[in-house]
């Protein structure tokens, strides 16, 4: 009698485990991204193939094509200051004159799709100290003592 009822058991599970699988896919459950399939990263034809993604900000070279630029060539582009410079200067420019900053891959493609811009100064002047009796502040900036929800005798409060 056992013997039967786990014949069955295998029987209804070899044939009810492959229409439960064919009926999930038809329904197409899937994983709760909207790109897990990856369905959707053609992009929208014809400006797919026409448009690069930062025109809008640095022109564009319409070369259909790479450059001819190397590694040995390109590196020189990349910023590298001194590190603890009282000068404010870091590795982070905030106006660059072309968005291929020395890190292409491949370094072909470096020149090949954007042109040099004339930027801003990524120079940062610091700002100079404040007088201690300028008001309450709030972090470097003053604001006027009325504005605050309540009075205080103390101009320079750091709470």
């Amino acid at each position: 009698m056992n013997e039967i009822i786990f014949l069955i058991l295998i029987l209804i599970l070899a044939i009810g485990l492959p229409i439960f699988f064919k009926i999930s896919k038809s329904m197409k459950l899937m994983e709760g991204y909207s790109n897990y399939t990856l369905a959707g990263a053609i992009g929208n034809l014809p400006n797919a193939e026409s448009d690069v993604l930062v025109q809008d900000t640095f022109p564009i070279t319409h070369i259909n094509g790479i450059s001819n630029d190397t590694s040995n060539k390109i590196w020189w582009h990349y910023p590298i200051f001194k590190v603890g410079s009282y000068s404010q200067i870091t590795n982070n420019i905030r106006y660059p004159n072309n968005p291929d900053e020395g890190t292409c891959m491949p370094a072909s493609m470096c020149g090949a799709l954007y042109k040099e811009i004339h930027n801003k100064s990524n120079y940062v002047k610091p700002l100079p100290p404040i007088d201690p009796n300028s008001g309450t502040r709030v972090g470097y900036f003053s604001t006027l003592v009325n504005l605050l929800p309540f009075r205080t005798n103390i101009p320079n409060i750091l709470y």
